[in-house]
C-alpha cells in the first residue's frame, strides 16, 4: 500500500521572496512530490513524501508511485525583462540557481493535470534535499527510473523564471541531465511547454513570420504543432519529438537546430532499442556544473542496469566515473567496445585517448570542446563530420576489457606504420623508416563496412536510390582504423581515427594479430595518415 504524508505546506501568499527549507522536515533517501491539486485549487505549495517508494531494481515487490509529471529544465537561463518582477521563491542549498516563479510553477501544474491527468509533479529543486549529499546521491542513482516512471515529462526549455517563446533561443539542450530526462520517459511522453499568446498557430505565423521564413520553421509540419493550449493567451504544449523533427529542417530557436537533429532519433526510438553509442555521442554536446554529472546522466540510459555507486565519486571525478561506466557497459555488451565510435573525428581526449576530447564544464550556458584551433561549440564539433555515421556501425567492433586504470586491453589485426624520415633521403623506400623505437605507431583495424555506393575504380560515392537493385560483383569494403602510438613499454595512446580505407589496398600489408593496451594521455593533435600499397604511413 502506498504511504504518503505531507512534509511542507505553505500558502502561496506567504511564499513570494522566501527561501524554503526542507532539511528539518524531510527524511533523507525518500521519494517526494509536489501536490498539483493543492497548488491550483488551494493556492498552497504542498510537498509530500512517499517512504515506501524506492525505485530499487533489486526490490522484489515494488510500490508504484501516484500519477506524476516530471519536469526538465535548465537551472539558469531566461530572465525577466529589465524593470519587471514576478512572485518567486528559492530553495535552501540551491540559491545559486534562478528563483522559481510561482506563475511558471502554476502553469506547470495546470499542464500536468490537463495533458495527463497527473495529480503530482516531480521537480528536482523541490524534491531533492539540496543540502544533503546522502539524499542527492540516492536520488541521482535513481534519476533515470524516476523519469521512466512518470506519466508525462514537461520540458521548460527556458527555465523557471518565465516561459520561453517558440522563437526564443534557450540553453535546455546544452545541459547534461536534460538528455536523460528527454529519453527516459519513452516515446510520445515528452512535451514542450512554451509561452503562447495567440489564438491559433496560424495567428502566430501571421504575426511572427510574415515573410514565411523568419524563424526557419517548416510550416507544413508545424501547422499542427500546438497539441494543447494550456492557458488561453498564455501557454501551450507540443510533442517534443515532433518539434525537434520540424526544427531540424530550419534554423531552430527554442531548441537549437543541431541539437534537434541529435535528439530526434533517440526520442523516436522505443526504450530498449536505443543505441548506447548515439546517446553517448549526444552527451558530448552537453555540460554541467559538476564534471561527474556528465557521466552520471548516462546511467541506465545506455543500457538497463548500467549504473554506478555515485557515493564513490567526487564532483570532479569525471575520468574515474567514465572508466567505471565503460566497464559496466562492456560487461553488458560482452566486452565489445562500441564506445570507440563516439565522434571519432574529434581529436583524442588528453585523459582517455580512446574517447574524444571531453566538453568543458559550465554552471550555465553552452558546452564547448577544446580543439586544436581553440574552443569550439560542442554541437558544432559533434555535428561537423556526421558522414562518419552515415554507413552504419562498423563490424566487427574490437572486444576486450577495460582495466581499473583506464587501459583498454584487446587483441586486434594491426600493421606497423611507416613514418616520414629526413628530407634528404631520396627514394620513396629511403624516404620511409619503420617506427620500431619507443614512439612506434600501429594502425589497428577497428571496423569493416560494406559500402554499396562506392565506385570500386574511383573510390568516390555514387548516388543510388533505394529503388535501384543491389550492385552485383565483388563487394566493396572500407576499413576504419585507429592509429596508436607507444608512450611507454607496451602502453599506447590513440592519435587518430581514419575511415574510408579501401580494403583492397591493404591486402599485401604486413599484418599482425597482437594485444594492445590503449589509454592515454593523448597528444592533443590530429596526425595526417595515408594508405599506400606498400603500407600505411604518417605524413
Amino acid at each position: 500500500m502506498l504511504q504518503m504524508h505531507t512534509i511542507l505546506s505553505v500558502p502561496l501568499a506567504d511564499l513570494a521572496e522566501t527561501t524554503i527549507n526542507l532539511d528539518s522536515v524531510a527524511t533523507s533517501c525518500h521519494f517526494r512530490l509536489v501536490d498539483c491539486a493543492a497548488f491550483i485549487d488551494s493556492n498552497e505549495l504542498k510537498i509530500i513524501e512517499c517512504p515506501n517508494i524506492s525505485f530499487d531494481i533489486s526490490t522484489a515487490i515494488h510500490t508504484s508511485p501516484p500519477s506524476f509529471a516530471a519536469i526538465s529544465y535548465p537551472w539558469r537561463d531566461l530572465q525577466l525583462p529589465p524593470g519587471t518582477r514576478t512572485p518567486s521563491f528559492s530553495v535552501n542549498g540551491a540559491t545559486h540557481a534562478d528563483p522559481i516563479s510561482i506563475d511558471v510553477l502554476r502553469t506547470t501544474c495546470i499542464a500536468a493535470r490537463k495533458l495527463s491527468s497527473c495529480t503530482y509533479l516531480w521537480l528536482d529543486r523541490l524534491c531533492i534535499l539540496q543540502t544533503s549529499k546522502r539524499d542527492k546521491n540516492w536520488q541521482i542513482q535513481r534519476m533515470y527510473r524516476i523519469y521512466s516512471a512518470c506519466d508525462i515529462c514537461l520540458v521548460l526549455p527556458g527555465g523557471l523564471v518565465r516561459l520561453a517563446r517558440l522563437a526564443e533561443p534557450t540553453s535546455w539542450a546544452d545541459r547534461a541531465w536534460t538528455l536523460q530526462e528527454a529519453v527516459a520517459p519513452g516515446k510520445g511522453k515528452v512535451k514542450c511547454l512554451f509561452k503562447y499568446t495567440h489564438a491559433s498557430f496560424q495567428d502566430f505565423l501571421d504575426d511572427e513570420c510574415p515573410d514565411g521564413a523568419k524563424y526557419g520553421f517548416n510550416f507544413r509540419g508545424l501547422s499542427e504543432v500546438v497539441d494543447v493550449v494550456v492557458e488561453v493567451g498564455h501557454s501551450a504544449a507540443c510533442d517534443l519529438s515532433s518539434l525537434c523533427l520540424n526544427l531540424w529542417s530550419g534554423i531552430g530557436k527554442i531548441i537549437d537546430a543541431a541539437a534537434t537533429e541529435l535528439l530526434s532519433f533517440p526520442l523516436e526510438t522505443e526504450r530498449g532499442r536505443r543505441s548506447p553509442f548515439s546517446l553517448w555521442t549526444s552527451m558530448y554536446t552537453h555540460t554541467s556544473s559538476r564534471p561527474v554529472d556528465m557521466v552520471f546522466s548516462l546511467m541506465d540510459s545506455i543500457g538497463p542496469g548500467i549504473n554506478l555507486d555515485v557515493s564513490q565519486f567526487g564532483p570532479n571525478d569525471r575520468v574515474k566515473a567514465t572508466i567505471k561506466l565503460i566497464q559496466e557497459l562492456m560487461r553488458f555488451q560482452d566486452g565489445v567496445a562500441y564506445w570507440l565510435y563516439i565522434a571519432p573525428w574529434i581529436m583524442p581526449s588528453r585523459e582517455i585517448s580512446m574517447l574524444p576530447e571531453m566538453p568543458e564544464t559550465s554552471v550555465s550556458g553552452r558546452a564547448y570542446i577544446q580543439m586544436g584551433k581553440g574552443k569550439v561549440l560542442a554541437l558544432d564539433a559533434v555535428s561537423t563530420d556526421s558522414e562518419w555515421n552515415m554507413w552504419g556501425m562498423p563490424s566487427p567492433a574490437p572486444a576486450g576489457k577495460m582495466t581499473d586504470s583506464g587501459y583498454f586491453v584487446f587483441f586486434a589485426k594491426a600493421v606497423l606504420v611507416r613514418v616520414q624520415a629526413q628530407e634528404h633521403l631520396a627514394s620513396e623506400r629511403e624516404n620511409m623508416m619503420m617506427a620500431y623505437d619507443n614512439h612506434e605507431t600501429w594502425a589497428i583495424v577497428v571496423g569493416r563496412i560494406r559500402n554499396w555506393n562506392r565506385d570500386p575504380n574511383t573510390w568516390k560515392i555514387k548516388p543510388r536510390s533505394n529503388e535501384e537493385p543491389t550492385p552485383e560483383g565483388v563487394p566493396v569494403y572500407e576499413l576504419m582504423m585507429m592509429l596508436v602510438e607507444k608512450h611507454v613499454f607496451s602502453l599506447y595512446h590513440r592519435i587518430v581515427m581514419e575511415r574510408e580505407i579501401d580494403e583492397r589496398v591493404t591486402v599485401d600489408w604486413d599484418w599482425k594479430y597482437r594485444e594492445f593496451n590503449v589509454r592515454g594521455p593523448g597528444r592533443g593533435e590530429r596526425v595526417r595518415f595515408g594508405a599506400f600499397a606498400a603500407g600505411p604511413k604518417c605524413l
